[in-house]
């Protein structure tokens, strides 16, 4: 039996257990890197322990202690920025295709179609030097769909007319983009859209339609970037294709003077700030909750812990004794047995 989630090695859940596994590492180490440079470029130096203070208190008050009892810990060293390996082959078009002409490339028995509303946020510290215009590469964003937040590491590399990257994405807790705002982070602009996405295991197409622009986008996304290309060929869309992100995209469509304002009005600043307050709001009410679940400081931890081996130890010795009396009172009937016989 395996037990996995986030708190596995508690100590009320690892007692029960005969093996502890830690994973340590992975978009965690990435995201503290990248605050760390955020604060360098201000000028403002701040260790990675001041970081997880703040933006991971959950994680380091009450997870991190207990990954150090593990007897295996696995080091997740996978930058998604720097693995090609793992990256997926974009090509993007604002050309109008036809569902049937979507469904007419994919596979008809492994062909499965779904519908996603999200909103992107875009957030950044303010004051870093840039070239008087938003840009992504400033900002971190996180996807909220469905109820779940994710973030989105986006570095990508732009090939001719593909756009070369990640294709992982990490679910993150509210508290996380809580802490992050608590931290200095501002949240300058959002994207709100719904996508429709078709795929049968090799290609996948996502139709993108972006809130307040006309016309959808679509995305032809795989791991093999030749039938990638094969796929937009067949939708005769060579000649249609856009590196930009959603970003660029939206904010070209802007005056200049909202453009470098942080490219909203004066309707999306306040539909912006709504979501702020409710991240804010739920990322308190999630730490309160859980503070006041697990509310106990490491002193009382570790006597909790202690108290629960000696319980064990008076278990294995009352087993013990009545073992031994069972072996000893046969060993001495057998003895008497013999003498007997004789």
């Amino acid at each position: 039996v395996i037990f996995e989630g986030v708190y596995a090695l508690h100590p009320d859940i690892r007692i029960s257990l005969d093996f502890w596994i830690a994973v340590v590492g992975g978009v965690h180490s990435h995201l503290l890197s990248r605050v760390q440079r955020d604060k360098s470029r201000l000028g403002c130096f701040i260790s990675q322990n001041e970081i997880m203070m703040t933006v991971f208190p959950m994680f380091q008050h009450y997870i991190e202690p207990h990954l150090v009892h593990a007897h295996l810990k696995i080091r997740n060293d996978f930058d998604p920025v720097l693995s090609p390996e793992s990256s997926l082959f974009v090509l993007k078009s604002n050309k109008k295709v036809a569902y049937q002409d979507i469904l007419a490339i994919l596979d008809r028995a492994k062909f499965c179609s779904s519908v996603q509303k999200f909103i992107d946020i875009y957030i950044r510290l303010p004051g870093i030097p840039s070239n008087g215009q938003l840009t992504e590469s400033d900002c971190i964003r996180v996807r909220i769909c469905e109820g779940r937040f994710a973030l989105l590491i986006r570095e990508p590399i732009r090939e001719g007319n593909f756009i070369i990257q990640p294709k992982v994405d990490f679910d993150i807790g509210i508290s996380t983009v809580a802490g992050l705002l608590n931290l200095g982070y501002q949240a300058v602009t959002y994207i709100e859209a719904s996508a429709f996405i078709y795929q049968d295991g090799k290609i996948l197409i996502e139709v993108d339609h972006l809130q307040d622009v006309p016309g959808p986008y679509i995305q032809i996304k795989g791991v093999n970037k030749d039938a990638v290309a094969a796929a937009g060929s067949m939708l005769q869309l060579d000649g249609s294709y856009t590196t930009k992100s959603y970003l660029e995209i939206i904010l070209e469509r802007l005056p200049t003077i909202e453009r470098t304002s942080g490219g909203i009005n004066s309707q999306q600043s306040a539909r912006l700030q709504e979501i702020v307050e409710f991240i804010q709001s739920q990322g308190c009410s999630s730490a309160s909750e859980s503070s006041a679940s697990r509310g106990v400081s490491p002193i009382e931890g570790a006597i909790e812990e202690m108290q629960s081996r000696i319980r064990r130890l008076e278990r294995w010795l009352a087993i013990n004794t009545v073992l031994w009396t069972f072996l000893m009172s046969a060993l001495v009937g057998f003895s008497l047995y013999q003498r007997r016989r004789q």
